[in-house]
């Protein structure tokens, strides 16, 4: 007879996964509702679902909401709980500790932050890759027209000799 995850975790002291602890609130949850499966057809794959309560596949945001629609539970006390399944904390203490992370990051500049990045309800998009700073290609470029060699400006800038390449080549 095999040991699932989450037995294994608890024997040998090992982290229980993410995953692990989610599926075994999913399925609490589920049956404390008197759900089945099935019940979640309209939004989910009911073969999904028992996938999800069997800790075979980790869960998308998407999905994660799908589901709480479902249970009729929010989908953050759905990872608040599972949080505390695999921390071996109770749920208020778990709170209380999100709370003051927030709390501390939640100044007027950072909220402001956070509504730049949405216009119209949509995330506002960003080119992909690596983010231009234009001090940082500046001052590549005084040490180009300067007739220093890359080598150089990677010793002189203290700048990653991928970034002086690829400021260097830039128009």
């Amino acid at each position: 007879m095999g040991f699932s995850n989450v037995a294994l975790s608890l024997l040998l002291g090992i982290p229980m996964l993410v995953r692990d602890s989610l599926a075994a609130v999913l399925r609490v949850i589920r049956r404390s509702r008197g759900l089945k499966a099935e019940d979640f057809s309209a939004l989910i794959d009911p073969t999904h679902v028992n996938n999800l309560e069997n800790g075979k596949v980790s869960v998308t945001l998407e999905t994660l909401q799908s589901v709480s629609t479902v249970l009729d539970f929010r989908a953050i006390s759905l990872l608040v709980l599972a949080t505390s399944v695999r921390e071996k904390v109770s749920p208020n203490d778990l709170l209380a500790e999100v709370k003051r992370e927030i709390r501390a990051f939640s100044s007027a500049k950072a909220m402001a932050e956070f509504a730049s990045q949405i216009e119209n309800g949509e995330l506002v998009r960003r080119p992909s890759g690596a983010q231009v700073s234009q001090k940082k290609l500046a001052a590549v470029r005084e040490c180009k027209i300067a007739g220093m060699t890359q080598r150089e400006t990677v010793v002189k800038l203290g700048l990653p000799a991928s970034t002086v390449q690829r400021y260097w080549h830039k128009e």
